[in-house]
C-alpha cells in the first residue's frame, strides 16, 4: 500500500490523535497491514526515509507500540491494537494526572489569591458552560449551598442532582423550589439536603456557594418550544453581594412550605 493510501485511511488520523507523529503512524499502520518487517521493508512501503526509520521504530518501541525481534536483519512487529489501547489509556491517565497536579497544586492557589482581590462578573450563554459553572460551584462549596430552583431543565441540572444525591454528610444544601421543580427534587430530600416549596419563586435559578460565589440562571422564552429557548447565566464572585443574596434566600426559606 502506498504512502498516500496509508494517509487516506481514517486510522491514520486517529493514530495521530492518539499522539503519534506522521512517520510513527505510517510505520505502525504498515506493520499492522504487512506483519513483521525489516527496517528496509518498512522504509520502502511506508515512505519513511531510511535515515529516519530506525529513530521512528525506536520511538514506537519506547511507547509500547512495536516489538523488536532477534536476528539479522532485525525485524519489527506491531503490538496488537487491543494491547495498544491499554497503552494509550495508561498514557492519557498519566498525562491527565500530571496536568491535574499542576493545575490544582500550582495554578489554583495563584488563581484563588488573585480572585480575592476584587469582584468578578462573567456572562455565560452556552449550555455546556452554564452546566460546568453550576457543577463547579456545587463541587467546591465548603459547608452550605443554597439553591433557588424556579425552572428545572434536566439537560443542565442532571449532573447537579447526581452530585447532591452523593453529598458529603458534613455539608448541607437548602433548595427552595417551585411546585413543579419540587416534585422532581423531592426524592433527594435527606438530613443534609433540605427542600421546600417557595412561596414566591419566579422561573429563574440561583445557586449560591458559601465561598462568595453565585450563579443566576435565566431561561428566555419559557413559553416557546425547547429548541427556541435561550439560556443566560451570570456568575458573580463577590462576598458582600453574596451575603445580601444569602439573607434574602434565608428570608424566603423561613416562609417556605
Amino acid at each position: 500500500m502506498s504512502t498516500r493510501a496509508l494517509k487516506s485511511m481514517s486510522a491514520f488520523e486517529r493514530l495521530k490523535e492518539a499522539g503519534l507523529t506522521d512517520y510513527e503512524a505510517l510505520v505502525y499502520l504498515k506493520l499492522v497491514l504487512d506483519g513483521p518487517s525489516s527496517a528496509k521493508e518498512i522504509s520502502e512501503s511506508s515512505g519513511v526515509p531510511h535515515t529516519r526509520v530506525y529513530d521512528v521504530l525506536e520511538a514506537l518501541e519506547l511507547k509500547g507500540w512495536v516489538e523488536i525481534g532477534q536476528g539479522r536483519p532485525m525485524r519489527f512487529k506491531a503490538k496488537p491494537p487491543s494491547e495498544v489501547i491499554n497503552v494509550i489509556r495508561l498514557e492519557h491517565q498519566n498525562r491527565l494526572s500530571r496536568i491535574e497536579e499542576v493545575l490544582l497544586n500550582d495554578l489554583q492557589s495563584i488563581y484563588d489569591a488573585r480572585s480575592v482581590e476584587g469582584s468578578e462578573i462573567w456572562f455565560v450563554r452556552s449550555v455546556a458552560g452554564i452546566t460546568n459553572r453550576i457543577q463547579t460551584l456545587a463541587h467546591s462549596f465548603k459547608k452550605e449551598l443554597c439553591i433557588v430552583m424556579g425552572n428545572l431543565d434536566m439537560t443542565i441540572y442532571s449532573g447537579l442532582l447526581n452530585m447532591l444525591s452523593r453529598i458529603d454528610q458534613k455539608k448541607s444544601v437548602k433548595i427552595l423550589a417551585s411546585q413543579e421543580s419540587f416534585n422532581v427534587l423531592k426524592p433527594l430530600s435527606s438530613d443534609n439536603v433540605m427542600i421546600k416549596i417557595g412561596m414566591n419563586v419566579i422561573p429563574f435559578n440561583v445557586i449560591l456557594s458559601d465561598k462568595g460565589e453565585v450563579v443566576f440562571h435565566l431561561v428566555v422564552g419559557l413559553d416557546q418550544p425547547t429548541e427556541k429557548r435561550k439560556n443566560l447565566a451570570v456568575y458573580i464572585s463577590d462576598k458582600s453581594l453574596s451575603k445580601v443574596i444569602y439573607d434574602y434566600i434565608d428570608l424566603l426559606w423561613r416562609v417556605g412550605l
